[in-house]
């Protein structure tokens, strides 16, 4: 399973599981949501293919999509379990 919560200080923003439907918790969940949606460009650190939108759903591109928003710079904080 690969899973990551993402935080926003310490609130819980949101927790991502690979194969099942995203969960988003409050305003910080719904900014959260919109960076992911509004992304403009994937890039799949293990294939080092860029694109607008994954290629596949395999989990490399599901994880490349989330590490390719803009969580850090927005105050949020990836933490993969």
């Amino acid at each position: 399973m690969i899973r990551f919560d993402i935080y926003k200080a310490d609130q819980l923003a949101a927790t991502l599981i690979y194969g099942d439907a995203p969960c988003y918790f409050g305003p910080e969940g719904e900014e959260c949501a919109t960076l992911l949606a509004s992304t403009p460009m994937i890039y799949n650190l293990w294939t080092g293919e860029c694109a607008t939108e994954p290629y596949s759903e395999r989990a490399d591109w599901w994880v490349a999509r989330i590490i390719s928003t803009p969580l850090v710079r927005a105050g949020f904080t990836l933490r993969p379990h």
